[in-house]
């Protein structure tokens, strides 16, 4: 344990600190981020903003306008843990936000209301809508909780030549559908443009994958608390740099608390897919019958396989429309014996507008998307059905949709879409 500052220790005692008229503001201890973290919080524009560089500077701030509603603490200040201490006894009605990375240790011991990642997340405002923070996962998430393996231990990197595939959309997907089986999963976002958060409706993370740039041991806990989380998917955010060994660092921590960890890789023959590589049970490339598209994908595939892997791979068309797609796909492959799977052309993924729209896991209804993507899924990872999934689909298709609504995240993960208006059958009496 650290030793706590003796001067912060005079100040807790200090009687004078008592006085103050209750103004209302916010305290910022840059401890090293000085001008920059005080510009940060002043953008909030949320309440006046006081800096005290030193302990002489916050008491006599304290003694002047008394409580502050809210402290945001740099996260290297000497002796991090104890001080915050020291000020959540000070100040028990203050909102305390550390701004910085934390140690696992630091984050396990520290008495703070949030901690956030500096410089903050574009968008972030600490009263506004919470996000997924490690101060929540830390509150949330048991020492017991660790999954064993199942016997379904997979590291499926999920990757395509160009951009504009549907990467995101296919690996979102099979941690949805993953999860529905109740099989603890997690996406590595290792994108630098990726937006796999934005699946679980968090648009600014706290925490991403930058965490893994600095050599050190994560447990549960802590590697929780870098992780958004919605109806059990899981995903570690992106960042703007993802270098190789930030991505080994996360997909080896990852492996230890998850059976099946999904990586959502940039496109193309990059160092970080050479290094996840070597991780994964499963390559899923990513295509469309796109005679652009074809020649780059006929191109990745084989420099994929130049490469030593033990990795399986798969090769997926996407947006099928006809068969004819698909014959033109196979013959360009022909020479390099890659089991081809498919998926049909599905007009709401295409929707921006409507993330919420996630058709897939069960047969349900109609719709032919549901039961491919099922299939699909079940060649790509290998995957052996759970018994009584069978039946628990075929009772889910005897739901009556007929007062179906437009569905939201939850009623939405597992087959439905956009709620369509009952059509009238032929002859029928008005």
């Amino acid at each position: 344990m650290e030793r706590v500052s003796k001067q912060f220790v005079a100040f807790i005692f200090n009687d004078r600190s008592e006085g103050g008229v209750g103004v209302d503001y916010i305290l910022v201890i840059p401890a090293g981020h000085s001008p920059v973290l005080a510009q940060a919080v002043e953008a909030w524009r949320i309440a006046p903003v006081e800096v005290a560089h030193n302990p002489g500077e916050l008491t006599s701030i304290t003694e002047e306008k008394g409580e502050p509603r809210m402290l945001v603490i740099g996260a290297t200040m000497p002796n991090l843990v104890p001080n915050v201490g020291v000020m959540r006894k000070r100040f028990p009605n203050a909102r305390i936000i550390v701004a910085g990375t934390l140690t696992p240790e630091q984050l396990r011991e520290i008495q703070a209301d949030d901690v956030v990642r500096f410089p903050f997340p574009i968008g972030y405002r600490p009263e506004e809508d919470p996000v997924w923070t490690p101060m929540q996962a830390a509150k949330t998430t048991g020492r017991d909780e660790t999954d064993k393996p199942m016997g379904k231990d997979r590291v499926v990197l999920v990757t395509s030549a160009k951009g504009g595939d549907g990467k995101t959309t296919v690996a979102m997907q099979l941690a949805i559908w993953l999860a529905k089986q109740r099989v603890p999963v997690v996406v590595i976002d290792a994108d630098y443009a990726g937006n796999s958060h934005e699946w679980l409706g968090v648009p600014n993370p706290a925490q991403s994958i930058a965490a893994f740039e600095r050599d050190m041991t994560f447990d549960r806990a802590a590697f929780e608390g870098l992780l958004v989380a919605r109806s059990g998917v899981k995903v570690l955010p992106h960042a703007r740099v993802v270098t190789p060994d930030m991505l080994a660092r996360a997909i080896r921590t990852a492996k230890a608390f998850y059976p099946v960890v999904i990586v959502d890789m940039h496109q193309g023959l990059t160092p970080q897919l050479l290094v996840a590589k070597d991780f994964a049970t499963h390559l899923l490339i990513m295509t469309t019958a796109s005679e652009r598209r074809i020649p780059s994908t006929v191109q990745f595939v084989d420099e994929v396989k130049r490469y030593d892997t033990p990795a399986k791979l798969r090769v997926i068309v996407n947006r099928v429309k006809d068969e004819e797609e698909v014959r033109r796909v196979r013959a360009a492959l022909e020479d390099y014996k890659t089991p081809i799977l498919t998926l049909p052309f599905q007009e709401g993924l295409l929707i921006d507008d409507d993330p919420e729209f996630v058709p897939i896991a069960g047969s349900k209804g109609k719709d032919p998307y549901p039961s491919a993507f099922r299939d699909m899924a079940v060649r790509a990872l290998d995957w052996e059905m759970p018994k009584g999934a069978e039946r628990s689909e075929a009772k889910d298709e005897k739901v009556d949709t007929k007062a179906a609504k437009k569905p939201g995240f939850f009623s939405s993960l597992f087959g439905g879409g956009k709620a369509k208006k009952p059509k009238k059958k032929k002859g029928a009496k008005r």
